[in-house]
């Protein structure tokens, strides 16, 4: 394994950054914080497919430290990511591939069997996906929105939004990708309610606009690549 350089390191503090801002705005024990990013570098290591005993070379611990921490990955704390984080992913698989639900189940071994049919079916009753004559998946050609006000669909939209600006960053400042991803950063000030105003039509702009692409994709057969659109609006306050 390659030695890890400063400017990879440089990068990595930085991204830590929104998080222990976090941490430290709900007085987090540094204890608990390091638990934490453990924990979330054991579920990405397993969920790319290695297994306990590479995990645990990675980590310089034993396999039984490995198994304490995919415990605590069942548990309730973690259940945006089981419930809602996978039918999310099986339906970004399905927009990138078009799988059968056999291919799902390969892909996805971290998984266990009847977690990921439930998804699939629960996709499927949403009509977010559709099966076509040859036995594959689909998105759906109609635009489904969704909204709930559950904690842990609120959790798997924050997962989805910082998955799309790790991306972003990766694209943009590593591998210097102009045509094709962006970062941009804006601040102005702006009358409250003129600022609403703005922000309910460039959102309906948005949703029209790409919803035209999405159907010039279809109609080409444009299926292999999906791109992720991540806007946040905020007051810059000294908090």
């Amino acid at each position: 394994m390659a030695p890890v350089g400063g400017t990879q390191l440089r990068l990595v503090y930085s991204l830590l950054k929104p998080a222990v801002r976090a941490a430290a705005r709900f007085h987090v024990p540094v204890r608990t914080l390091v638990e934490l990013v453990r924990l979330a570098y054991f579920e990405l290591l397993a969920h790319g497919g290695l297994t306990q005993a590479q995990i645990a070379r990675r980590f310089g611990q034993t396999e039984r430290h490995m198994r304490s921490l995919a415990q605590r990955l069942r548990t309730d704390f973690f259940r945006a990511e089981h419930e809602i984080g996978l039918v999310r992913e099986i339906e970004n698989l399905v927009a990138t591939r078009s799988p059968t639900a056999a291919e799902i189940h390969s892909r996805l071994r971290a998984f266990e069997a009847t977690q990921i049919t439930e998804a699939i079916e629960q996709l499927l009753r949403e009509e977010r996906i559709v099966q076509d004559d040859s036995g594959r998946l689909v998105i759906s050609p109609k635009y489904v929105l969704l909204s709930s006000e559950q904690f842990q669909h609120r959790i798997d939209a924050l997962n989805h939004f910082m998955d799309s600006v790790d991306r972003a960053i990766i694209s943009r400042l590593v591998f210097d990708e102009r045509e094709e991803s962006m970062m941009k950063t804006i601040s102005f000030s702006a009358p409250p309610e003129k600022l609403r105003a703005f922000a309910r039509t460039l959102e309906g702009d948005l949703r029209r606009g790409i919803s035209t692409l999405e159907e010039d994709a279809a109609f080409e057969g444009i299926v292999g690549q999906r791109y992720a659109l991540a806007i946040s609006l905020t007051p810059i306050r000294d908090d």
